[in-house]
């Protein structure tokens, strides 16, 4: 009998700590002793600042991503939805209050949005070398970079279960854009950056370069779930194939349809048209499949949008190349001579990038910013100058493809 009443303990036992972790919510982290500091602990004293709760919900963005909902664009957007409330429908609350139990939605995108439910590792945690206990307990991994692109686009791109599609975009929502390093700069510092070391002379390319290649990776994957799903969806192709002006000089119709039918869908090139410029100067010997993979996915949906599965079989082999690239440059040693070259890189290739339009324009110009910070710093006529061009990519409406070619140029030269 006693072995029947512990083994049934034992099931019991292992059946909740198999069920899905729960949020314990901000405040868990928010002890004066953890992470809820007001200065930050000198590096020698501790590995942390100490001061992370309080930079979140004073500085950070993500802790007002509820409030947001409350806004009046976002009610207009829940009124054309016919959402009654966005704090509890899915649409809105799987990335608006990712992180925040039940109890505490308004604390919008918390800790555990980027970090892991913590029921299970909260505590141990805090013990000493405790760290890959408790990334078996569900803490998310965010010093490896794939794993920390591939959370962050979670919400940035999209996921299982969240999804900024085409219905939500014309209803209000913006666009999303993303690009690792220029998000993690602009975010309010809540952790130690990493330092050069042998192996990673420039950390911060290296991430620029994985976020960029786990940014297409997810795009293709969310793009192979749409074509057997729920195809077309228009959130996946090039907006400004349709919403463009009709006058004789757009930019738009300059560019024309070379090597493609007039009409015909393209995907949106702001996923690859970076990424193809850091293939050619930084894994010069996957360049052709990587080329030849892209085309494959862009004729099969230029062909016709009922080609749903040929489609998915393309979007799928992208992915592979895409995974492939973020392994590589995880571990590759980015240098100031690369770095540099790659900056003269998207400046070679920048009319070409242009001509694909703003989306296209505003990863080239994080793309040169995060680099040419790389290897020249980030003094104050960098930063105006590079102002200058995310200033201009402000107003779409008036873009103009060899307008901001010219001023990418221009600024380039004074960044390098």
């Amino acid at each position: 009998m006693k072995r029947r009443i512990l083994f049934a303990t034992l099931v019991a036992t292992v059946a909740v700590w198999a069920q899905k972790p729960q949020y314990i919510g901000a405040g868990g982290c928010s002890g004066s002793n953890c992470h809820g500091g007001t200065s930050p602990a000198e590096e020698k004293i501790s590995r942390i600042l100490t001061t992370e709760y309080s930079v979140w919900s004073i500085a950070d963005k993500h802790s007002r991503a509820a409030k947001v909902l409350e806004e009046p664009r976002s009610k207009k957007m829940a009124e054309i939805l016919g959402i009654a409330n966005p704090l509890s429908d899915a649409k809105c609350a799987s990335c608006h209050v990712v992180g925040s139990p039940e109890r505490a939605k308004s604390d919008g995108v918390a800790c555990e949005a980027c970090h892991g439910a913590a029921e299970k590792w909260l505590g141990p945690h805090t013990q000493q070398n405790s760290h890959a206990t408790s990334l078996s307990l569900g803490m998310v991994d965010t010093k490896n970079l794939r794993v920390r692109a591939q959370t962050c686009l979670g919400c940035h791109l999209g996921g299982e279960g969240r999804n900024v599609d085409h219905e939500l975009i014309a209803a209000g929502h913006p666009d999303l854009a993303f690009e690792m390093e220029t998000f993690s700069f602009a975010q309010p510092a809540h952790y130690r950056d990493p330092k050069p070391a042998a192996g990673n002379s420039l950390p911060k390319v290296r991430m620029m370069a994985v976020g960029q290649a786990m940014a297409l990776g997810e795009a293709m994957r969310l793009l192979e779930k749409h074509a057997m799903t729920r195809w077309p969806e228009f959130s996946d192709l090039d907006c400004y194939q349709c919403h463009h002006d009709l006058r004789a000089e757009s930019w738009r119709i300059e560019r024309g349809y070379a090597g493609r039918r007039p009409g015909s869908a393209q995907l949106n090139l702001a996923r690859t048209d970076v990424l193809r410029t850091l293939v050619a100067g930084a894994a010069e010997g996957q360049r052709a499949e990587f080329e030849a993979a892209l085309n494959r996915l862009a004729a099969a949906v230029s062909a016709s949008l009922g080609n749903w599965n040929a489609i998915a079989s393309a979007a799928k082999a992208v992915a592979a190349q895409a995974d492939g690239l973020a392994a590589r440059w995880e571990t590759t040693d980015f240098t100031a001579g690369m770095a540099r070259g790659m900056a003269q890189g998207l400046v070679r290739d920048i009319g070409r990038i242009a001509a694909s339009g703003p989306h296209s324009a505003e990863q080239a110009t994080m793309g040169l910013d995060a680099l040419s910070a790389s290897y020249a710093g980030n003094p104050q006529a960098a930063a105006k100058a590079m102002g200058e061009l995310y200033n201009y990519l402000e107003h779409p409406s008036t873009y103009q493809a060899r307008e901001f070619a010219a001023m990418f140029r221009r600024v380039a030269g004074m960044v390098q």
